[in-house]
């Protein structure tokens, strides 16, 4: 990769799902930074040291699933949505929002880039209204106290593949 930033080929070099440890050999490695670090993360998953770790080092933050999965977790993994999480679901009504937008608003102050998936051209428009309000501190504290440390991208179960045994 760093020879085809030298080719001028490409103009940055990304990682994808580095944690602290990969990310940490990947600066004493490389003569080229990652621009950036694409990872799962969201209000279950909130990778706090991973997150503040890239971004003291200039590596971005992407999180590849900003609303902890939604829907699909109960459908494919019979697990939980962030979504459901009554935190957000109270400040969502407080801010007369909905519970994504308020993962997603919570993602951007956190100063990671969010990239929710979506098919619905209602949920994409809902997705870009986010811009025009900011979370308070106590709610930003509020949403902090609900990481569960829970992985919502499970291999294991969605192909029958453990990638992180």
């Amino acid at each position: 990769m760093e020879d085809l930033v030298h080719a001028g080929l490409v103009r940055s070099i990304g990682i994808s799902n580095y944690d602290v440890f990969l990310t940490r050999d990947c600066l004493a490695y490389s003569k080229i930074k990652p621009a950036v670090n694409q990872i799962e993360t969201h209000p279950y998953f909130q990778r706090e040291s991973l997150v503040k770790f890239c971004q003291k080092h200039g590596i971005a933050v992407t999180a590849h699933t900003p609303l902890g999965g939604g829907v699909a977790n109960k459908e494919w993994f019979g697990s939980v949505s962030a979504l459901d999480d009554p935190v957000l679901q109270n400040i969502a009504s407080k801010y007369n929002r909905t519970p994504a937008q308020i993962a997603l608003r919570w993602g951007l102050q956190r100063n990671t880039i969010v990239i929710p998936k979506s098919s619905r051209l209602e949920r994409l428009q809902e997705n870009m209204a986010v811009f025009d309000f900011q979370l308070s501190e106590e709610d930003m504290q509020a949403i902090k106290g609900i990481d569960k440390k829970m992985r919502t991208n499970q291999p294991a179960v969605f192909w029958g593949i453990d990638l992180f045994a």
